[in-house]
């Protein structure tokens, strides 16, 4: 199954923690949010034990005390009549588990209200988490000029990301996409793949991002090549710099974890980054080239004087 996203994307997946409470109250802080409390599912549920006990305990006493009072007695004369004992303490038993009802419907209600806060608060960490990647992979592209070790840091950055096991970088050359970066499949480095073919020469040419689900249609992408070995899930998205087509980025899923539209915008905004760094990789290279054409015609025009 193939899914396109259209246009700039934003972003995440997230892995099921259970992050310690200091460290969310700090990681909570930087977000903005300085009254943070982190939820404490376990207050709710020994206040829920606490209540079920009382109510176990009164209704002990409500019995015990129904027995002491309503036992055969020699005198004739008694305060209540047997009936109305029975109705008042039937009362009093019904009262006391409609408070205990109300109390339980109450605490339900704080659960689920915490179980939320929970879910959002492990929400507000994994984008704290993926903040700080993107952080640190736009740090680490930007210090590298050189174009092979900027190729490398940009597939370990999105492999890193996504927690993923394999990938490739491809860059544009002419009318054709040239692989460069290889993590996974060494022996496809140099492999060339024309515009248009192929699921990444279909990304460069529409420039849309594709997340790939399952077996892919041939039909749909012509010059479609066999994928060994088959992965299940993955994901290529253009690499576009001043609505420039510079080369495709794809990334193959872990056995057993499928990629989501939410790692697709994640690793959409990478890609933008990545782009930025690609192309002043480019022009580093082309100036530097420059530069020494010109060290080597003013040698030999000197050669020539001397």
């Amino acid at each position: 199954m193939i899914r396109r996203s259209r246009g700039r994307l934003p972003r995440v997946l997230e892995r099921e923690k259970d992050p310690d409470g200091d460290r969310l109250r700090r990681e909570a802080k930087v977000a903005g949010l300085r009254d943070f409390r982190t939820p404490s599912l376990e207050a709710v549920e020994r206040r829920r034990l606490r209540l079920w006990l009382l109510t176990t305990i009164v209704l002990v006493a409500v019995a015990a005390g129904v027995l002491a009072v309503v036992r055969p007695s020699s005198s004739t004369s008694q305060l209540l009549s047997e009936p109305l004992l029975r109705l008042a303490v039937f009362a009093l038993a019904v009262a006391f588990c409609v408070y205990a009802i109300e109390k339980e419907f109450r605490l339900g209600r704080t659960t689920r209200l915490l179980t939320d806060e929970r879910v959002l608060t492990a929400a507000l960490t994994n984008r704290l988490h993926e903040a700080s990647l993107l952080l640190e992979a736009g740090r680490a592209m930007n210090s590298v000029l050189d174009l092979p070790e900027l190729l490398q840091t940009v597939l370990r950055s999105a492999c890193e990301l996504l927690d993923a096991n394999g990938g490739s970088v491809m860059l544009v050359d002419g009318d054709e996409l040239v692989t460069l970066c290889v993590r996974g499949r060494e022996e496809a480095v140099g492999a060339r793949l024309r515009l248009g073919e192929g699921v990444a020469g279909h990304v460069a040419l529409r420039r849309e991002p594709v997340l790939i689900e399952g077996h892919v249609d041939p039909n749909e992408f012509p010059g479609l090549a066999n994928r060994e070995p088959y992965v299940e899930s993955a994901m290529s998205l253009p690499l576009i710099h001043r609505d420039e087509v510079v080369g495709v980025l794809n990334v193959n899923a872990a056995a057993g974890r499928a990629f989501t539209e939410y790692d697709l915008r994640a690793v959409a905004v990478f890609a933008e980054q990545a782009a930025t760094a690609v192309a002043n990789a480019r022009l580093y290279e082309a100036e530097r080239a420059h530069v020494a054409e010109l060290i080597e015609l003013r040698h030999g025009h000197m050669g020539e004087a001397g």
